[in-house]
């Protein structure tokens, strides 16, 4: 008996052992997990060249030693399997693929990959064989593609993060991650636990917006930003009952608001850059546990409601950029837990005393841009715990003394201001030991500065203001230091280049001088360079390769004289290249195929001295490319075909030969593209007047191109611009051009066409300069007015990038006139064969300035109704057959400043008077019959010959009417030098000042 109750107490006493054994001993993971983990670590390797704080957590990933005892792996407790896998920070880098070793751990409860590069692998359908799975994280990753509906299979998801990823964090608005409307239908109906779900810059733009009535009612966080999701926001998603924070800013959402059935528990609304176009809704007010509230550009207007008082939670509000009025109501002060505020670019007005802000104890920021009068006293003003202030556009005329108070700011906006004088030396004290970003950019602060005294100093904009002498040096921790637009002059101090944390360094439009510093190849961080619009000298600096980061290069508008520094082609992070107005010189000859990836998306060298070839197919290669000007080189061989993406290309005025390949109608994007002033040839492909939806000017002037226009125009064309002119092209002109509705510009000078007058041009409701000069059209005069009696303010054509030009023949030269407006001012229809008299209507273009009709056969009597042109400065008649004498009426008009009446058949003395006393013989040479000062020619007693039909005419009311600012003259002739409607160009006088242009890319 006492054996076996020995035995039982054995027994019992191995089971309580068993039960106390620690639990490492549960925790050991099986080998093939172990395996798993070491094989994904295989194939991925870790990225050295990052931003980012890494955390090598597999670096404790040893054979032999138990995986869940790794940096990054959780186990079960009771199985040991691998539950959790956070490899996040962990700078990794590699592709992951469907045959990853990963997908082994079947067991995954959370998979945290954010943090690294994934070289744009798609999210993979594999994902799904995680079944347990509960947190799912795969945020700023670098993954690409089309999110596989897979996901929506993961149904015990309770996080889901796939936010920032595109294809580089510089340009995410291109290539990013992408869920289809089916894809997120099916996630939102499955993941019925989720309670996070971050979608932050991913391509939404198919999702329907109907989908967010099935997200889980579990959702506490949801933040879908800067996705493309367009349309109107189902007001239920303000009603999900456990919703802490909503976050669906920068996308094109028209919001509405419940008017009852509010979320009750919402602590976050940030609905900033969409639309609300209404008031302050009132059903806001319904929030009452919101502290913080972002309701900045969305067309808000009216003013600040009362009912805001209610919201005494609210720790954040930010009411920036609408359109709302009135006064700033003195109750926001009463929201005693306001930390930070923000109701700049707003339409306030009145008297708003900063004083009363001061009663907000806890006020860390605070942020102001209205057209108000601040009051402001540096004795009863104090704001213990404020760290931002920001008072742009306020209207100040000098520094507020109370910021000599603020002793903890850390930020300072006084941009957009009239603060004028010298800084005063106060100021330096302000935020001694803790500012971090200063802003007084756009002022009128005169004088120099010596030094910073800022130790903590990272951000400073010292922009647009009226500073001089030696450039300041910044302090060491200096990340953005930006002081363009200013009078500094000297050269770049070599102290600059010790300041190893300067990431942006802008210092464009100043007075600079001397050498670019090869010093600053040592600026390692450096990512953003602008030194243009000085007076650099001087090679460039090679040493610049070494600046690994180095995204935007500028030194243009500058005196470098140097060779092409060709590497900068193969600088993989490079993303803006401008060298334009330069001196750079030599040969380019890049290889046919680049051989490095690129980031390249504008690449401005123009106006240099350039040579070499760039093979044809050079720049198809790089697709990040947007922005392409070689204009004015001296570039030769076939022409380079511009990638699919780019937008603007420009090559003009260069030495490029061959056709015109039809691959350039793969740049199915471009909005400029000019060609002109080269040496290309043969027929135009079929394609190139309907290839890109988006284009709107065409310039391939002078060069040899032959043959007919195409003839297929985009029904949905935006042509705004087509200059052919100086080619060689035959046929006639293409009907189809009535497709270009917004039409403003045809030069088809300079050409070989041989067609009537296109009278059926008029339908084209934008037309306003039309150039056929030197064709081969014929014959007789036609008129055709039309009249728009639309009202409103003329403005210039041209979309801030390319401008509109035309060539025009005055006073003999052909001068290229630009910024084209929208009043006819000079009608130009000379050398041409018209023939038939010239039309009385001519009289009714009271604002034109130039009028050219010379070098045709137009016979008949000079319209005496010419003298009702009061605004004329110029008018040429030469080298026609008119008949009769010179009408007394030219002689009245006062603002003639160039006549020419040679080479036809007048007769008859000159009339006397006024600007008829200027003109010198030349004016009136040629016609036999002419007499009178100031030719040698004296005059008999002979009458005057003013024929009765003539006068008949011009006494005839019947004919049109005055024109209004829009009335259009059209048939007179093509081969019209600087169109039959040109622009009005006269510049600031009444002696006119052509303005003698050119085209350019504006950066």
């Amino acid at each position: 008996m006492i054996f076996y109750q020995f035995l039982c107490f054995l027994f019992c006493l191995s089971g309580q052992l068993l039960l106390n054994l620690p639990s490492s001993t549960a925790q050991l993971c099986r080998p093939v997990q172990s395996d798993a983990l070491l094989q994904f670590n295989d194939s991925l390797t870790v990225e050295t060249d990052t931003d980012l704080d890494c955390d090598s957590k597999m670096t404790t990933w040893k054979n032999g030693l138990d995986c869940c005892s790794w940096d990054g792996v959780t186990c079960d407790n009771i199985t040991g399997n691998i539950i959790g896998l956070d490899l996040s920070y962990s700078c990794l880098q590699g592709t992951l693929r469907s045959n990853s070793s990963l997908f082994a751990l079947r067991h995954l409860q959370s998979l945290n990959l954010a943090f690294n590069n994934f070289h744009n692998s798609p999210i993979l359908p594999e994902l799904s064989v995680f079944a347990e799975l509960r947190h799912l994280n795969l945020s700023y990753s670098n993954f690409l593609g089309l999110v596989p509906v897979e996901i929506s299979f993961l149904s015990k998801l309770v996080l889901l993060d796939l936010s920032w990823n595109y294809k580089d964090h510089r340009t995410y608005v291109e290539q990013s991650l992408k869920i289809e409307n089916t894809a997120f239908k099916i996630l939102a109906q499955n993941l019925t636990e989720l309670r996070e779900l971050n979608l932050d810059f991913m391509d939404m733009s198919t999702v329907s917006l109907n989908s967010f009535v099935n997200l889980s009612s579990s959702m506490t966080f949801f933040s879908a930003v800067g996705c493309n999701l367009q349309g109107e926001l189902p007001p239920n998603i303000f009603s999900l009952p456990n919703l802490l924070d909503l976050n669906l800013e920068y996308n094109d959402l028209t919001v509405s608001f419940p008017k009852s059935n509010w979320s009750k528990s919402l602590e976050s609304l940030t609905l900033s850059y969409t639309s609300i176009s209404s008031k302050i809704p009132n059903s806001i007010g319904e929030f009452k546990n919101l502290k913080t509230l972002h309701l900045s550009n969305c067309t808000l207007t009216g003013s600040i409601p009362s009912w805001l008082v209610n919201l005494t939670k609210l720790t954040t509000l930010d009411l920036s950029r609408n359109e709302l009025t009135g006064h700033i109501p003195s109750f926001v002060v009463k929201l005693e837990q306001l930390m930070d505020v923000d109701l700049s670019f707003n339409n306030f007005t009145g008297v708003l005393d900063l004083g009363v802000f001061s009663t907000l104890k806890n006020l860390l920021a605070l942020r102001l841009t209205v057209e108000l009068n601040l009051m402001y006293n540096s004795m009863n003003h104090t704001f213990p715990k404020l760290e931002t202030l920001g008072l742009p556009s306020c209207n100040l005329t000098e520094f507020p003394p109370f910021l000599n108070s603020l002793k903890v700011l850390r930020e300072l906006d006084l941009s957009e201001n009239k603060i004028g004088g010298q800084i005063p030396r106060w100021f330096w004290d302000v935020g001694k030991g803790t500012l971090q970003s200063l802003d007084i950019s756009s002022n009128l602060i005169e004088g120099g500065i010596q030094q910073f005294p800022w130790k903590e100093l990272i951000d400073v904009d010292l922009s647009d203001n009226l500073f001089q002498g030696p450039l300041p040096i910044p302090p060491l921790p200096i990340v953005y230091f930006r002081a363009t637009d200013n009078r500094f002059s000297g050269e770049i101090p070599s102290s600059i280049c010790k300041v190893s944390s300067l990431k942006s360094l802008r210092l464009a439009r100043n007075n600079l001088s001397g050498s670019i510093p090869q010093c600053l190849g040592n600026l390692a961080n450096l990512s953003s360079l602008d030194l243009s619009a000085n007076k650099f000298e001087g090679t460039f600096p090679r040493s610049l390769d070494s600046c690994a980061s180095l995204a935007v290069l500028n030194v243009s508008h500058n005196r470098i004289n140097d060779t092409f520094p060709k590497w900068l082609l193969e600088a993989p992070s490079l993303q803006v290249i401008a060298l334009q107005f330069n001196e750079f010189h030599g040969q380019i000859d890049p290889p046919t195929i680049p051989f490095h990836p690129s980031m390249l998306s504008s690449f401005y060298i123009s106006n240099n001295n350039l040579g070499g070839q760039w093979p044809e197919e050079y720049f198809l290669h790089r697709l990040n490319m947007r922005m392409i000007d070689l204009s004015n080189n001296r570039f030769e061989g076939p022409l380079p075909i511009p990638p699919p993406t780019a937008l603007f290309y420009f090559i003009a005025n260069n030495k490029i030969g061959g056709n015109v390949s039809p691959l350039i109608c793969n740049a199915s994007e471009l909005m400029v593209l000019d060609l002109s002033n080269n040496s290309l040839m043969g027929t135009l492909p079929e394609c190139l007047m309907s290839f890109s939806k988006n284009l709107s000017a065409l310039n391939l002037r002078i060069n040899k191109i032959q043959g007919m226009i195409p003839r297929k125009f985009a029904n949905d064309s935006k042509l705004r611009t087509i200059d052919f002119s100086q080619n060689r092209f035959e046929g006639t002109l293409p009907r189809s051009l009535l497709h270009c509705e917004n039409l403003e510009v045809l030069d088809l000078g300079n050409n070989r066409m041989k067609d009537t007058f296109p009278d059926w041009l008029g339908t084209l409701p934008k037309l306003q300069v039309l150039v056929l000069r030197s064709n081969m059209f014929h014959g007789f005069l036609t008129a055709m007015m039309y009249q728009d009696k639309r009202q409103g303010k003329l403005q210039y054509m041209g979309d801030g990038n390319y401008q509109d030009s035309v060539m025009v023949t005055m006073k003999g030269l052909e001068i290229r006139l630009v910024k084209i407006l929208t009043v006819f001012t000079s009608i130009d229809l000379s050398s041409n064969h018209f023939g038939g008299e010239l039309p009385v209507y001519i009289g009714n273009l009271k604002s034109l300035k130039g009028l050219n009709f010379s070098h045709n056969n137009l016979t008949g009597y000079i319209p005496l109704s010419i003298g009702n042109l009061t605004e004329l400065e110029w008018l040429d008649l030469s080298s026609n057959k008119f008949i009769g004498s010179i009408p007394q009426e030219l002689a009245d008009l006062t603002s003639l400043a160039f006549l020419n009446l040679s080479e036809n058949q007048l007769i008859g003395p000159i009339p006397r008077g006024r600007q008829f006393n200027t003109f010198k013989s030349d004016s009136f040479a040629m016609n036999p019959r002419l007499c009178g000062f100031p030719l040698p020619e004296t005059c008999t007693n002979n009458p005057r010959e003013i024929p009765l039909v003539t006068i008949l005419q011009e006494n005839d009311t019947g004919h049109g009417s005055w024109f209004e600012w829009r009335a259009i003259l059209m048939g007179y002739g093509c081969g019209t030098v600087g169109g039959v409607s040109l622009g009005y160009i006269v510049l600031g006088s009444k002696k006119f000042e052509w303005l003698v242009g050119y085209y350019r890319c504006v950066n």
